[in-house]
């Protein structure tokens, strides 16, 4: 798991002890010891680690035992192929900015980045703050989209999370009920109105018909026909949830303020509440079955649940 300040923790006794690790980025195509080079010949600054001090690492993803990556603010991209021992920088590129010789890395985009998938091994997608939404087509080396940046006055949205349902069909959630979908592999995307105007936070499908997504003030959205329709559960919370994921059709945990904890046992017919071991605001959920899930909180509270 990761967290504020570059945190990242591991386990490997099902959560009983946790180890803190240092993730060290070396930036992309320099190896350790070498200085990039700047135009002209000038020195570069130093090869590996975060400029600016460490960011706030938002969200891990891995796609096997080996191969993983970190999303975090102002615009981190980690990645790692030898299953977290190292971890190597990427840069996201704003596809309609302006080149700027004058400047290394001019374009970089600086957006909060927060949910991610891969679809194949080979391409993937992140979502971020200011609209943001980067494609890979290199397995994660590289990333290239957009983000708009509100100008002052302005209301910003931001995409927290996405989610593919097949290699061309996918979703992103975020502000103010913000939902677009893709057809065509990210190459367009569309906005559909869920009929909510909360923020929306959590997205998980279980197959392609059957997903999830939770929000803002206690707010659970269902579809079964692939998301051409949208409608609420009750859940009887007002709490934001942040975070909501199902392990088949039937068995599912949605997670947010104040340490309360969603558990369904009939795909979100009905939600029973409770609480985890903290009172904080929980970020993040995992399980692996019906018995296994595990929450963390803003407070640094992990909790974990064993079904009977």
């Amino acid at each position: 798991m990761v967290g504020d300040n570059g945190l990242m923790l591991t386990t490997n006794d099902a959560g009983k002890t946790w180890i803190k690790k240092e993730a060290n980025p070396r930036q992309q195509g320099v190896t350790p010891g070498q200085r990039p080079e700047r135009p002209g010949g000038a020195g570069g600054g130093p090869p590996a680690g975060f400029r600016g001090g460490t960011p706030t690492l938002y969200n891990i993803y891995f796609v096997n035992e080996n191969i993983g990556y970190i999303t975090g603010a102002r615009g981190t991209i980690l990645k790692t192929e030898d299953g977290g021992k190292t971890w190597n920088k990427k840069v996201a590129r704003n596809e309609n900015a302006r080149p700027n010789p004058n400047r290394r890395g001019g374009g970089g985009i600086r957006a909060n980045l927060m949910g991610i998938q891969m679809i194949s091994d080979t391409v993937g997608f992140i979502a971020g703050s200011e609209n943001t939404v980067l494609k890979t087509t290199d397995g994660g080396e590289t990333w290239l989209g957009s983000s708009e940046r509100a100008r002052v006055g302005e209301t910003r949205n931001n995409l927290e999370n996405i989610w593919f349902v097949s290699p061309t069909t996918g979703w992103v959630i975020g502000s103010y009920g913000t939902l677009l979908y893709t057809t065509d592999s990210g190459e367009t995307w569309k906005k559909q109105d869920a009929g909510v105007d909360n923020n929306l936070f959590g997205i998980h499908f279980v197959n392609e018909t059957t997903g999830w997504i939770s929000g803002q003030e206690g707010l659970i959205l269902h579809t079964n026909d692939g998301g051409k329709t949208w409608n609420e559960q009750e859940t009887d919370s007002f709490d934001n949830l942040h975070d909501i994921m199902f392990v088949d059709e039937k068995v599912g945990w949605a997670a947010g303020d104040f340490g309360s904890v969603l558990h369904t046992n009939d795909g979100g017919k009905t939600w029973k509440t409770t609480k985890a071991g903290g009172s904080g605001t929980i970020k993040g959920l995992s399980a692996t079955d019906k018995d296994h899930c595990w929450t963390v909180d803003d407070w640094g509270v992990i909790s974990a649940y064993k079904g009977e």
